[in-house]
């Protein structure tokens, strides 16, 4: 999980959200080799359609709200991986 590329830092905000999902079990469906890619999809999904939840991290606040976006994004996300072992 994090693995950042040399160069290429993970921006604090992203790195909270994963982080997140990583340790309220949210990324029990997706398998450890498919890791790395849901989260590129995860941050791009959230960078696109949730910049405001990101902004709110950033700020230093975990509301509810926050989290439960970052829930649904995870579940709906999850959903791609749950049929490959």
């Amino acid at each position: 999980m994090l693995k950042q590329d040399q160069y290429s830092p993970i921006k604090v905000e992203n790195q909270v959200a994963i982080i997140y999902c990583g340790t309220k079990g949210l990324l029990s469906k997706v398998p450890v080799d498919k890791v790395k890619e849901f989260e590129e999809d995860f941050i791009a999904m959230m960078e696109m359609q949730h910049r405001d939840v990101l902004d709110t991290i950033k700020s230093g606040k975990l509301t509810e709200e926050v989290e439960n976006t970052i829930r649904k994004v995870a579940a709906d996300l999850s959903e791609k991986y749950k049929d490959i072992e």
